[in-house]
């Protein structure tokens, strides 16, 4: 038990990592005062660095609505004003960034949001080699408590689409919670806000609820499958005679 729970943080751990490397939002230069910090040295003038950028100041903006005009500070008066407020001081940095990097501040609002590709990749690929881990778990419990061989095909059957669709539903509901921590950590910031509908679990989740389900239904057949060309392989060794050694007798038989 000890050995799985060291492998889980040293998987967890490597699984942070990987999301960092993919794009961690920036930790330092944070402060809730809507003023962009000055870089150490600034970077190539690329697509990823202006998305980089872009999200790094969408942080700032929610971090000074959060302090200044938000819903639990004395300076809270509705959502219309803490929403103006963020967009206000998001332009103003926007604009920084622009100025800095001499492009159009288009080009940066345009760029926010768009290095989604390796993000999902790292947030969601542990989830779904978990979830396909579950399925071969449960699917071989099920084959195992209804054998074809002996009850035939239809109670297993039967329990397998019943626990794909239920297994479908807890996918798509622990995995947005699961991509809702992982962007927590990323970020840095409790504080989702309308982040949270980029996210993969949000922007498609039905086509995530289909793929589940039928990852369940071919999980379960590949087990099905396995387990029964191993029933079939033990029963052809079964059925081979077995021929026992004849010793011959030796020279002390032979002088009687």
């Amino acid at each position: 038990m000890i050995i799985r729970v060291q492998r889980f943080r040293r998987l967890l751990l490597a699984t942070l990592v990987f999301l960092c490397a993919a794009g961690c939002v920036r930790r330092e230069g944070r402060n809730s005062d809507c003023k962009w910090p000055p870089e150490r040295a600034a970077g190539p003038a690329t697509t990823r660095h202006f998305s980089e950028d872009a999200e790094f100041a969408e942080d700032l903006a929610i971090r000074y609505s959060d302090v200044h005009h938000g819903l639990r500070t004395p300076y809270y008066l509705s959502g219309e004003d803490y929403a103006s407020n963020r967009d206000r001081c998001m332009a103003r940095l926007f604009g920084e960034i622009a100025k800095q990097h001499n492009v159009p501040i288009e080009r940066v609002y345009g760029s926010l949001g768009q290095n989604r590709a390796y993000i999902d990749l790292a947030i969601n690929l542990p989830f779904a080699l978990l979830y396909c881990l579950v399925a071969a778990v449960v699917a071989r419990a099920i084959w195992r408590r209804y054998p074809p061989a002996e009850s035939g095909w239809l109670p297993g059957a039967t329990m397998i689409l019943f626990l794909s669709l239920a297994f479908s539903v807890a996918f798509v509901m622990v995995g947005d919670i699961w991509a809702r921590i992982a962007e927590t950590y990323r970020v840095g910031n409790g504080h989702m806000s309308y982040r949270a509908d980029r996210l993969l679990w949000a922007r498609h989740l039905t086509a995530l609820f289909s793929a589940a389900f039928a990852t369940f239904l071919l999980t379960a057949a590949e087990v099905a499958r396995r387990m029964l060309g191993k029933d079939s392989r033990l029963e052809t060794r079964s059925m081979r005679p077995t021929f026992k050694k004849v010793e011959r007798p030796g020279r002390a038989g032979l002088n009687l």
